[in-house]
């Protein structure tokens, strides 16, 4: 019992200089330079979207605020990474999903995306396409954006059988001009 007192007292003695230790000392922080950052965020998503035969349009789901101290301005660019296994060929269009992978059946139309800052849509496909661009740094907060999506539905696409449906996980990128 004694032994295991004498060693508590020991802990004890050195958990104490140690936290007296750590509130002592003062550190001094200088910069005149820092690098130029551009920040993306994208929030919001579109699921269980009801299409018709025809145009269909969803302007309010999904935001992007970019956040920049670059002078010379940004550009946000938008693509089709294959992520989660698509198979070759399905880049840009929405491809049927059973729910743990895609299988070889996509819309007839690829996925249409714009930012409101402008009022061209882009087709997606796997190459990087711009969406906004700005030549100067964004407002304090960052500038927000809404993201217009676009897919065009033909009377020959498939409909899914329960439990599947049509997804594309779109990639966004920002970069500093």
């Amino acid at each position: 019992m004694k032994k295991w007192f004498f060693f508590a007292l020991i802990a004890v003695f050195f958990l104490i200089q140690a936290s007296a230790a750590a509130s002592n000392g003062s550190v001094e922080i200088e910069t005149d330079t820092f690098g130029a950052s551009v920040d993306l965020t994208v929030t919001g998503s579109i699921a269980n979207w009801s299409l018709t035969v025809g145009e269909n349009e969803d302007t309010e789901s999904i935001t992007m605020t970019v956040l920049s101290n670059n002078a010379g301005g940004y550009d946000v660019k938008v693509y089709d990474a294959m992520d989660g296994g698509k198979v070759a060929g399905s880049a840009g269009y929405m491809t049927d999903h059973t729910g743990s992978a895609y299988i070889n059946i996509r819309l007839s139309n690829p996925l249409q995306i714009r930012s409101s800052g402008t009022d061209d849509y882009v087709s997606l496909s796997g190459e990087p396409q711009q969406i906004e661009s700005k030549k100067s740094i964004s407002a304090d907060a960052g500038d927000t954006y809404a993201i217009g999506i676009k897919q065009r539905l033909a009377p020959s696409d498939m409909i899914l059988p329960a439990g599947q449906s049509y997804r594309i996980v779109v990639t966004f990128v920002a970069s500093a001009l």
